[in-house]
């Protein structure tokens, strides 16, 4: 019998990279050269065009639809500007473009914003997007009405989120319990323990309109696992 999750797996285990044995240190007593911040965001782009875009992929494991928490966050919301971190193939942000919302998505898989761009068009809406790691993407001051982080980790980013949402504006953050880990292996950077996400967003000053840790089906899978769900306001 297949593992439980065993596509879903798949595709983390593409975005994470595979498990590498620790290197023995040579005799001459020399440390093998990290490789580069430059050539491991090659990498990480190549693994994320492909789970992006291949088509037996997202027929697999990838829901199509526009996030839930998004979608019920922003309903009867004026529309404003939305930033999109880690946008991939573009389903949120086409959908909040939709909604007469100006979207700027950002992502470092130059091939899923190319697919996002046609799907854009196709659907007869604008959306900007922006090929760059959200380490190094500058997010800006006072800038945003809504910021979404679906799937795209968010431990690194309260601060940041703090000083770029406009007084009023939300960020909407979906990631995976850390029980999921139970079940698949899930790279690091999208799990979070029992109320840890919401204190990181709480300590920035932003207030918690929601947030819950419910089982549910992930942006990334199609059976039930424990989720994390926040949305948080800058006052």
């Amino acid at each position: 019998m297949k593992p439980l999750f065993s596509a879903f797996a798949v595709l983390l285990v593409l975005a994470a990279g595979p498990a590498r044995a620790q290197q023995p240190v040579p005799a001459t007593g020399i440390q093998p050269v990290a490789p580069s911040h430059d050539a491991e965001l090659a990498k990480e782009r190549q693994r994320w065009n492909r789970a992006l875009t291949d088509s037996v992929v997202r027929a697999r494991i990838l829901n199509a639809n526009p996030n839930t928490l998004l979608v019920e966050t922003v309903k009867g919301r004026r529309p404003g500007t939305a930033l999109d971190v880690g946008m991939g193939e573009g389903r949120n942000a086409i959908y909040l473009a939709q909604q007469g919302w100006q979207v700027t998505g950002v992502d470092i898989a130059d091939q899923a914003l190319a697919y996002a761009q046609a799907r854009a068009k196709e659907q007869k809406v604008k959306i900007t997007t922006v090929e760059q790691d959200a380490e190094r993407f500058d997010w800006g001051t006072n800038k945003w009405d809504l910021i979404l982080m679906c799937y795209a980790g968010g431990r690194e980013f309260p601060a940041r989120v703090f000083e770029a949402l406009k007084p009023g504006g939300l960020v909407v953050l979906e990631a995976f319990h850390h029980d999921a880990v139970q079940q698949a292996r899930i790279d690091e950077g999208v799990v979070f323990n029992t109320d840890e996400l919401k204190q990181l967003y709480a300590a920035t000053g932003l207030k918690i309109v929601r947030y819950e840790e419910p089982m549910g089906i992930a942006d990334f899978s199609k059976k039930q696992v424990r989720l994390v769900k926040l949305v948080a306001r800058k006052p």
